[in-house]
């Protein structure tokens, strides 16, 4: 089996999704020689970056370590050169370019591998397409952004809001977006006056005035609702595959897995509709998680607060995996992570954080009641048992 080398040394460096971690897993199986090879490049890599690779707290080792640093990795260098041919006669010469690679002593690769600069939490930051396609970037300040026709833009209060200030009919939707990066996220007053929370990484797309029987949005990513209330215009948001459907309401959004989207009513009353299927109707503290695969939902009873508690400042974990949780902060430091031992994904936290406090402060709390260790690499946070 080929495998992919900037794989490998992603998987060393930083993180991988399911696939290449089974795509991985598959090589290393395949001959003793991959794992073995592996297992000497990943344990170069912990020497050359100062990573202790077996749980060992005693004073006199961490002194030790930083004592013997210099002089262990000359030494290893040394030995390293003299596997390279070695694995070269067995393997292709690809993996000898690997090895190289790993060996090189370039600032760039340091800055490839691990980022540079402060990790700092997100900020209100997003990026506004107008129907015409003109793309503005918005942050904190309050500015008068122009007309679309015939609505006024501005921002205000570190918003984005609509007013109508024609007050004619149109015929036409004309329509926007608004798209958060990682480590933005950004707060919408639509025209209607529903107010929407925008996470990270996500795009919601709307229309300027909503001028037809319905009020229909498009969302890809997380979103908090909250709608304002009006009988005659059903509000609608459309994600893929499915239909939220509401009259006004406060509720939460998730579409950020690939197999299932996760709607959590806060109050009100909402029914979610995939396409083809009937309406399953939600009350206060109940989630609908729908199955993209199979187009089936379930709902259940929960406390709406994890679900919710980032549009209100905070993180609100309970029994959640480290593994979820990482993925969570990634999207809102904007970091990479890389887990030393797979069992760790599975460790649970729970736990109530501020979601704009220090990533050294929030990690070590986890540390302190659960049982893993982070270190910070550059943009990379380090996770082992």
């Amino acid at each position: 089996m080929k495998i992919d080398w900037l794989l490998i040394k992603r998987s060393l460096t930083s993180s991988l999704n399911e696939e290449e971690e089974k795509a991985l897993q598959v090589w290393l199986d395949e001959a003793e020689k991959h794992r073995a090879v592996y297992e000497d490049m990943k344990r170069f890599v912990a020497i050359r970056k100062g990573y202790r690779l077996e749980k060992d707290t005693r004073e006199d080792f961490k002194k030790d370590f930083q004592a013997r640093l210099n002089t262990a990795y000359r030494k290893r260098m040394r030995r390293m050169w003299m596997k390279v041919a070695g694995y070269a006669a067995m393997l292709v010469l690809p993996l000898t370019i690997v090895l190289f690679f790993f060996l090189e002593q370039k600032p760039a690769v340091d800055a490839e591998d691990y980022g540079i600069g402060q990790i700092v939490h997100g900020t209100r930051k997003a990026t506004l397409v107008l129907n015409d396609g003109k793309v503005v970037a918005l942050d904190t300040s309050r500015v008068l952004l122009g007309q679309e026709d015939g609505m006024s833009m501005r921002t205000s209060d570190q918003a984005l809001v609509y007013v109508d200030s024609l007050q004619k009919d149109r015929e036409v939707e004309v329509q926007n977006r608004l798209i958060t990066p990682k480590g933005g996220e950004y707060t919408l007053m639509l025209s209607d006056g529903t107010k929407v929370w925008v996470n990270a990484a996500t795009e919601i797309r709307y229309p300027v005035k909503f001028i037809k029987g319905e009020r229909r949005v498009r969302l890809e990513g997380e979103a908090y609702f909250e709608v304002a209330k009006d009988t005659g215009k059903p509000f609608i948001v459309e994600i893929d595959g499915m239909e939220v459907k509401v009259y006004g309401t406060k509720f939460n959004i998730n579409t950020r897995r690939m197999d299932r989207m996760h709607t959590t009513l806060v109050e009100g009353s909402v029914s979610v509709k995939p396409k083809g299927k009937p309406e399953v109707m939600l009350e206060p503290s109940q989630q609908a998680v729908f199955n993209k695969l199979s187009g089936r939902v379930v709902v259940q009873e929960v406390d709406v607060m994890p679900y919710v508690a980032w549009h209100l400042g905070n993180y609100f974990f309970e029994n959640k995996s480290i593994s979820k949780i990482l993925d969570e902060l990634a999207l809102w430091y904007d970091i990479n992570v890389f887990f030393m031992n797979d069992e760790v994904r599975n460790e649970r936290f729970s736990g109530y954080l501020p979601r704009y406090g220090e990533i050294e402060k929030l990690l070590g709390l986890i540390e302190k009641t659960s049982h893993v260790h982070f270190e910070i690499k550059g943009k990379v946070i380090v996770v082992r048992k």
